[in-house]
């Protein structure tokens, strides 16, 4: 198959659309005619503009409100199509795409749209022309993809074919089977989108809530399965009506559009693309640390438990431990997973231990994603990462790399690993501009075998919060993504102040929070406070003693239940640093706390609205 993508995915002016569709890789586009009609310039200066870029120009789109006229309607209708054949011949392009009609004289019959379509192919094959017919999933009469077929059968004429649109198929919850039958040599065209589960109608989910295969919850294996037994063979094109897309860089955008491509091509039974590696959770995390922040972040951890275990042997890197979890504090400057420009303390890395690594960066490598091998950086531990969107790396390793960096790398003052009640790291919570939060989205998706929870809202005092969370069938990996549309949430505020997207918040697992909480009071260690009003409601809602209410009030404790345990969080505050700590007691409970959100995110906006700015300060209050 061919890739390809319309113009109306990305943002920018058409000249803009085409260089970031050619730079991305893809063998060809389908011309939006809105595109078109804004350039400044002539159908034949477009066309010639996209093939020298070397693209295809698959198609232009689209055609409505063409079949199920009569009299004068139906003239006016064929006219309007001879002005289009006109302007496919000066593109150089020999397809239009028509949508089913919805317009309001629009008649009902099958054969009625045959009759149209056959004369309307008889006038596309007298110019060397060709006509798809794609189903809309709000069209007046002809919705589904198995009646559009159908009409393509009955007109019969070879200049007729049929556009298959996963959108429109998915979103009608229309039965897939029809279509491994449908010959191939008559499915002209094949355009692809994802989407959200979401109850609302069609058109108002289809203009602002596409988004490409990878970033949805749509079936497409399965659509791509029955695709394979046509054994067609012509464009698969992404077609993405999102806001977010539009707002955002066209080249990110195409970039990822190419890697949605090769991941559906990679769904396909002879693949050669090795298939999503598990994840069994977090190695290590790397913070990036300015010198003046590391006697507080040393205080924290300390106080948490762990220890100073090993330092670098060229470096200033210190690893510091207990049980599982390992944190790494790097004030190296030159770090190559510092974003660009960002100077606070930030997490710049991660280690994803997986049972192959080699299996996880070639299925990366072939899906289009950015790898960082050692020698790139001049690093000397070996470790190859992927590149994530905020700059920062994820490095993918296997229990036997990790064994060996660790005894190779830190060698200096080697202490054993301590125990105590933080046994590792529960989740990473990641503050992201929306464009981001659907890369990494895809990125992750794509690469590993992961779960997605339903995407929620978070109420901020000033808008707005989208959260989803990736997360292994065993509960070692969440990755909760953040992102708002709101100016001033939490989330944005982060964003604006920092940079860029990022690591918002490490959340450590204790099985002993009551003490964990005791000994960041005794460390002087400023945890966020909680209003009293808090704990009035919890209990009214849970059946619990005074005494456990007290003791969540003395330690500022969340605490939530579902069926299957409880749950307590609680929240240092980040002071100059890009990040805080969430430390938590998980008893079977499988969520992140969600009922405690708004609360959260109102104390922390409120003590962020009385902080120093944190690039001015120079001390830090954890």
């Amino acid at each position: 198959m061919k890739s390809s993508i319309a113009t109306v995915c990305l943002s920018g002016s058409l000249p803009e659309k085409v260089a970031a569709i050619a730079d991305a890789g893809f063998d060809g586009l389908e011309l939006f005619e809105n595109d078109l009609t804004a350039f400044d310039g002539t159908a034949i200066q477009a066309g010639r503009m996209i093939a020298e870029r070397g693209l295809e120009l698959v198609t232009l789109q689209p055609f409505r409100d063409f079949e199920g006229l009569e009299g004068r309607q139906r003239k006016q209708a064929l006219d309007r199509a001879e002005r289009k054949f006109d302007l496919m011949q000066e593109l150089g392009t020999d397809l239009l795409m028509v949508c089913s009609s919805v317009h309001p004289d629009a008649l009902p019959g099958l054969s009625r749209a045959a009759e149209d379509f056959h004369e309307l192919g008889e006038r596309a094959r007298r110019r060397g022309l060709r006509v798809a017919f794609e189903a809309l999933a709000w069209g007046r009469h002809i919705h589904d993809y198995r009646d559009s077929w159908e009409v393509v059968r009955r007109a019969d004429h070879p200049a007729v074919g049929l556009v298959l649109d996963t959108f429109h198929i998915f979103s009608r919850q229309t039965d897939l089977n029809t279509i491994g039958s449908i010959p191939s040599d008559r499915i002209f065209l094949v355009q692809t989108a994802d989407a959200p589960r979401l109850s609302m109608d069609h058109l108002s989910w289809s203009r602002h809530y596409r988004c490409f295969p990878g970033q949805g919850e749509l079936q497409m294996a399965d659509f791509m399965r029955l695709l394979e037994e046509t054994r067609y063979d012509g464009p698969l094109s992404h077609e993405i009506f999102n806001d977010v897309f539009r707002m955002g860089h066209s080249d990110q955008t195409a970039r990822d559009g190419q890697r949605s491509y090769r991941l559906l091509r990679a769904m396909a039974a002879d693949s050669a693309v090795p298939v999503p590696q598990d994840i069994d959770g977090i190695a290590f995390i790397e913070v990036a640390a300015e010198t003046e922040d590391l006697p507080a972040l040393r205080n924290t951890l300390s106080a948490l438990g762990l220890a100073c275990v090993g330092r670098h042997h060229t470096l200033e890197a210190e690893r510091w431990a207990i049980n599982d979890l390992n944190i790494v504090l790097n004030p190296d400057s030159s770090f190559a997973g510092r974003s660009p420009g960002r100077t606070a303390t930030a997490v710049t890395a991660f280690g994803l231990r997986v049972d192959n690594a080699y299996e996880a960066f070639k299925r990366a490598d072939l899906l289009g994603f950015d790898i960082v091998e050692p020698e790139d950086v001049g690093a000397t531990h070996g470790m190859s990462a992927l590149r994530n969107v905020d700059g920062s790396l994820a490095y993918i390793i296997d229990n036997s790399q990790l064994s060996r960096t660790w005894d190779r790398e830190f060698t200096r003052d080697v202490q054993p690993v301590p125990e105590g009640p933080v046994v590792g790291l529960d989740h990473i919570a990641l503050s992201l501009s929306y464009h981001d939060f659907l890369s990494v989205l895809l990125q992750y998706r794509a690469i590993f075998n992961l779960d997605t929870t339903p995407s929620f809202d978070v109420t901020d005092p000033r808008g707005l919060i989208q959260s989803q969370v990736l997360c292994n069938a065993s509960g070692t990996f969440r990755l909760a993504l953040n992102a708002s549309a709101s100016p001033d949430t939490l989330s944005n505020r982060f964003v604006r102040r920092y940079g860029g997207s990022g690591v918002h918040h490490l959340a450590l697992r204790s099985t002993d929070l009551a003490t964990s909480a005791a000994r960041l009071a005794e460390a002087d260690v400023p945890l966020l406070p909680i209003p009293g009003n808090y704990y009035r409601d919890l209990a009214a809602r849970f059946d619990l003693p005074p005494t456990q209410l007290d003791a969540l009030a003395d330690h500022h404790l969340f605490y939530d239940e579902d069926a299957d345990g409880t749950y307590q969080q609680l929240y240092t505050l980040s002071g100059r640093r890009a990040f805080f700590f969430e430390i938590v007691q998980r008893d079977g409970y499988q969520g992140l706390g969600a009922p405690n959100a708004f609360v959260r995110v109102t104390a922390q906006q409120r003590m962020d609205a009385t902080a120093p700015d944190p690039q001015a300060t120079t001390g830090d209050t954890a």
